[in-house]
């Protein structure tokens, strides 16, 4: 892996760093933080589009991430832990389970006047 794109998106940093796969596909690594803090992850082994080139699959990775933060904080529906988890699976994401990712799930939802 060598370059990689990165965005901020609602508060959210989100990085994408492709590699080539064994058929000479790319395919994009996103690794979304909060505050310095892992949320969610990408990994490159799950099924996801592949690329021609790396650039391709670096920008499609950033969309992907960006979109998934988005929607995460403009659906109205339930923001719960688990609610949110199963979301993320439609979008290839894994939201880091720990006590921390609750915790800035927690912290985004107090900011905006929400209950989980």
């Amino acid at each position: 892996m060598a370059a990689h794109e990165r965005i901020e998106c609602h508060g959210f940093d989100i990085t994408a760093q492709s590699r080539c796969n064994q058929r000479g596909g790319w395919i994009a690594h996103v690794d979304i933080h909060h505050n310095g803090r892992l949320f969610a992850t990408c990994s490159p082994d799950t099924v996801q589009p592949e690329w021609l080139t790396e650039a391709e699959a670096n920008r499609d990775g950033i969309e992907r991430g960006c979109k998934f933060v988005s929607r995460m904080m403009s659906d109205p529906q339930d923001h719960s832990w688990v609610a949110l988890r199963a979301h993320a699976e439609k979008w290839f994401f894994t939201i880091v389970e720990s006590r921390e990712s609750e915790q800035i799930l927690r912290d985004l939802l107090a900011s905006r006047g929400s209950t989980a």
